[in-house]
């Protein structure tokens, strides 16, 4: 079943929890990134808009350890992000600091109906991250009703993702639903054929992807430091490049999947290399069995990019993550650039459906995140997503939705 979204709900004179992940990049107190934020105001404004008695968000910022009330510090606050979600909301939003219970109840009591209001970090309570049943009923009780509005944290079994779906009406946020809806329309009902593009620096962190991948696709191809491992698997010479050498029973698995597969997998054919990585340093491009014992890969030549090219205009749709190169190193950007500059304009001329996400890659997209069909800021939860893994966070929502007859919830009018 999908997940009930919050369109069709009457949250009139409710009081409405809603799970936010507010964990934006900060940079001298300031939020650096109003991404995240900008997504989830059309949820706060469409609950709004039905007159909920009480708006609740729970959210975390980093990662603190769970300490003491006496012990919360401004550093790990969601202050910084009021500001932000306030200004982007065009309303104020009342920071509680009071502990999770009683005082809190009463400070949100006292508060206007219609208020918006935060709570201070969840991760500052120890029963979170231990999903404890117990903090879970305590965060129930704030409300009538629960969204969630993080499909980012949904890879997470905390209490204020999984264990408070057992207690109330349980809805998906609008972006959530959209994150969803898109993630299964690439890999359970894609329009094809579906081109995915895979890198980063080691092959070690995305065997599960890359397997998933060589299921689920039409073609696959690998860039970066985990290209070379693979090559290397086949035999080439990888000079300086980054190969991890403990690694290539699994490169070598990969492949002979690959063979068996209907997935076409697909290699760098050229290279660009340099005798060290240093912000424009000489380069040369060099055919990929060509790379000398004193020189390392660093990008993908232009008849790799070619190549891809030509792959992709066989194909309906691309999903991409990581970029291909060492892209923060230039000139070792030019290859994603070029491949983010391909992707957007094969998706503007309506030739292909694509989707990226991972916060490399969004880095690399840049100027033409707009253009692509869409770009995920799930983070963790997009890659677990994409290995073929059950969410916490998606499987109790579900959960909770269909059991109607559950005796803990409470009833939404």
């Amino acid at each position: 079943m999908e997940a009930v979204s919050i369109k069709n709900v009457n949250f009139s004179g409710k009081k409405v929890i809603i799970r936010l992940d507010l964990n934006v990049p900060l940079k001298n107190g300031v939020v650096a990134d109003l991404t995240r934020i900008e997504r989830i105001i059309p949820s706060l404004k469409m609950i709004l808009d039905a007159n909920p008695k009480y708006l609740i968000i729970l959210s975390h910022l980093g990662r603190p350890k769970p300490k003491l009330p006496s012990n919360w510090t401004k550093t790990e606050s969601l202050e910084p992000v009021v500001e932000t979600l306030q200004n982007l909301l065009g309303r104020d939003v009342f920071l509680l600091n009071t502990p999770i219970g009683p005082k809190f109840m009463q400070a949100m009591n006292d508060l206007p109906s219609g208020s918006v209001i935060m709570a201070e970090n969840i991760r500052f309570y120890e029963g979170e991250e231990k999903n404890s049943q117990d903090f879970a009923a305590l965060l129930s009780e704030l409300g009538d009703v629960y969204v969630n509005e993080a499909f980012s944290c949904s890879h997470r079994a905390h209490a204020s993702v999984v264990g408070i779906t057992k207690y109330l009406p349980c809805y998906s946020g609008l972006c959530f639903e959209e994150e969803l809806k898109v993630l299964e329309s690439i890999l359970v009902k894609p329009t094809r054929p579906v081109l995915g593009i895979v890198a980063g620096s080691k092959v070690s962190t995305k065997i599960d992807l890359l397997l998933n991948f060589l299921n689920k696709l039409d073609y696959l191809f690998v860039g970066g430091g985990m290209a070379n491992t693979l090559l290397c698997a086949q035999g080439y010479k990888m000079g300086g490049s980054l190969v991890e050498n403990d690694r290539l029973g699994v490169a070598e698995t990969i492949l002979q999947k690959a063979k068996s597969s209907n997935c076409k997998l697909l290699l760098p054919i050229d290279a660009v290399v340099a005798q060290k990585l240093e912000p424009n340093v000489a380069t040369q491009i060099v055919d990929i069995d060509k790379i000398g014992a004193d020189q390392a890969m660093y990008d993908i030549g232009p008849k790799t990019l070619e190549y891809l090219q030509n792959t992709l205009r066989l194909c309906k749709t691309v999903l991409w993550n990581g970029p291909v190169g060492v892209y923060e190193v230039p000139p070792f950007g030019r290859g994603s650039i070029a491949i983010a500059e391909l992707i957007a304009q094969e998706t503007r001329e309506n030739r292909i459906i694509s989707v990226t996400g991972g916060g490399d890659t969004i880095a690399v997209v840049g100027k033409y995140a707009s253009d692509f069909t869409y770009v995920s800021t799930a983070g963790g939860a997009f890659l677990e997503w994409l290995e073929g893994k059950s969410l916490p966070g998606i499987e109790a929502l579900k959960l909770a939705q269909a059991d109607n007859t559950s005796t803990l919830a409470k009833g939404v009018a």
